[in-house]
């Protein structure tokens, strides 16, 4: 067994769940300053396509990996700590975009660094809210805090897309994405203090091993099933990133529609996302689904398929029609990484691996979007949008393909973790 502080208080454990919320959205707006750009920074040649997106797959090559090692190092040292680095870290990164900004080896050597300081901050939030905050308000917590996501990524956007209309130049939306980023820490710093310096914090206490005796994350994965999950996670992260980053671009080649307009037609995709958690958490609302993840992820999956189909047709579709697609299947993987990088997880908080397991899946899902970056801007450029589509295509339909042999190990493991909870209530 082993211990950690943990809060009793409801009114403490909403002030951190508040305070982890507006960090991470204050993150998500660091780290979209330079895709919310891209379009602007190819449009004035300052960038090729390929170049552009070399430096995004090396920011996510980073923010993967540093999820693997985060992960683990969460579940083991201070939560609050990891994210102050993280939070000083990715200031200093935004920061020094201003300076690097058009040099393309010295871009990507920032924006790799950002990508490890924001690596930083996930794993150590999920720690926080799935083992340290009072037990009733652990879930609602965990739901609550993918919109942040979606909130940051809009502001980004929206920043960058102002800044070009009004000729402010692309650094702006540096400058105040590391302000917003500098204040949070304060505010993290003072209500993390004051919330773990009450009198009716406790000791909680994990468990080292499951039933079956996996007393590692390996062990813990293969048990549950949940390592059948580890391909679509990369599947999705192409996806995911693949898509959102490459919109802006996407919209301008294939309906002709100028730099300014398509990126401030490319706001609509993380709001997109934002009903994309809500669609998540209503999905796990229902019974039949309920804590059902791999299910879930196929009906995601298989939906994505549709809109994705449909911008084959993109040069004989309305623009509205176009962004409409682009917004679904936005929504669709938003809800898909709401399943499985934040509520799937959770299930491994009583082992307190939840931080661990994770990170694992962030590094999973990111390293996917360093793959898809890149080499989606490469063929775009090199062999049409078309082609880019159909791989979208491929990519979802397997996804829900391999999630279909994960479903009945991991249900067998969800009955397992429910019957112990119900034992250790009615001891």
């Amino acid at each position: 067994m082993k211990t950690r502080k943990a809060l009793t208080s409801t009114g403490a454990s909403r002030a951190v769940t508040v305070a982890c919320w507006i960090v991470y959205m204050a993150a998500y707006i660091t780290r979209n300053t330079y895709p919310a750009a891209i379009v602007h920074l190819t449009g004035a040649s300052l960038l090729s396509q390929s170049d552009a997106g070399l430096i995004s797959s090396g920011y996510f090559i980073s923010y993967g990996i540093g999820h693997l090692i985060n992960g683990f190092l969460a579940d083991r040292i201070s939560p609050s700590k990891m994210l102050t680095v993280g939070i000083c870290g990715t200031v200093a990164a935004n920061i020094a975009m201003i300076f690097v900004t058009p040099s393309t080896p010295l871009m990507a050597l920032v924006w790799c660094l950002n990508g490890w300081f924001e690596s930083m901050l996930w794993a150590p939030i999920v720690a926080l809210l799935s083992s340290m905050i009072a037990p009733s308000m652990r879930i609602k917590a965990m739901k609550a805090i993918s919109s942040s996501r979606c909130i940051g990524m809009i502001t980004a956007y929206l920043l960058t897309a102002v800044s070009a209309y009004f000729d402010f130049g692309i650094v702006t939306p540096y400058i105040i994405a590391a302000s917003c980023a500098a204040l949070t820490c304060v505010l993290l710093a003072v209500v993390v203090k004051r919330a773990f310096s009450s009198p009716t914090v406790v000791d909680a206490v994990f468990e080292k091993k499951s039933e079956k005796g996996g007393s590692s994350v390996l062990p813990l994965l293969v048990i549950s099933g949940a390592l059948v999950f580890a391909v679509p996670a990369v599947f999705h992260g192409m996806l995911k990133e693949g898509v959102k980053t490459w919109v802006p671009s996407f919209l301008h080649d294939s309906f002709n529609t100028t730099e300014a307009l398509s990126t401030l037609l490319a706001v609509a995709i993380p709001v997109a996302g934002l009903f994309g958690v809500f669609f998540a958490n209503l999905l796990l609302d229902i019974k039949p689904l309920h804590k059902n993840h791999s299910v879930i992820g196929i009906i995601i999956m298989l939906l994505t398929g549709v809109p994705t189909a449909l911008l084959l047709l993109a040069n004989r579709l309305p623009l509205a029609v176009g962004v409409i697609c682009l917004c679904l299947i936005s929504l669709l993987m938003e809800a898909f990484c709401h399943i499985f990088s934040v509520m799937m997880p959770t299930e491994f908080a009583k082992y307190g691996r939840a931080s661990t397991v994770s990170g694992i899946f962030n590094s999973l899902i990111y390293i996917g979007s360093a793959i898809s970056i890149y080499s989606f801007g490469a063929v775009a450029e090199n062999a049409g949008w078309s082609i880019t589509v159909v791989i979208w295509i491929v990519l979802a339909l397997a996804s829900a393909l391999i999630l279909v042999f994960g479903i009945k190990t991991w249900s067998g493991f969800i009955k397992q973790n429910e019957n112990n909870s119900q034992n250790i209530n009615s001891a």
